[in-house]
C-alpha cells in the first residue's frame, strides 16, 4: 500500500468511527483551509524543501540537510 492509499484509509476510518460533531469540525476546517488559498503556497509532490534547523521539545537542534545525508526524512507537524 502506498502513502496516499494509507492516508485515504486512515481518513475513512476516522470518518466512520469518530463522533459526528468532531467529523463536522474537521471537515469544515479542511474546507476553510482550501478556501484560504494557503495550499497554493505549500510544497508540491517532488519539490525540494528549503533547508532549515528546528529544535525538538528537549532542545536538541535538527537540520534538514544533515538528516537527509543519512536517508529519507519525514516531517510531521
Amino acid at each position: 500500500m502506498n502513502l496516499p492509499e494509507a492516508l485515504r484509509r486512515q481518513k475513512d476510518d476516522f470518518i466512520q468511527n469518530a463522533p459526528q460533531d468532531i467529523v463536522n469540525i474537521m471537515t469544515q476546517a479542511t474546507e476553510q483551509l482550501g478556501e484560504s488559498g494557503i495550499l497554493q503556497n505549500c510544497l508540491q509532490v517532488g519539490e525540494k524543501a528549503p533547508d532549515f534547523t528546528l529544535s525538538n521539545p528537549g532542545g536538541t537542534m535538527y537540520t534538514l540537510s544533515e538528516k537527509l545525508e543519512k536517508g529519507p526524512v519525514i516531517l510531521k507537524f
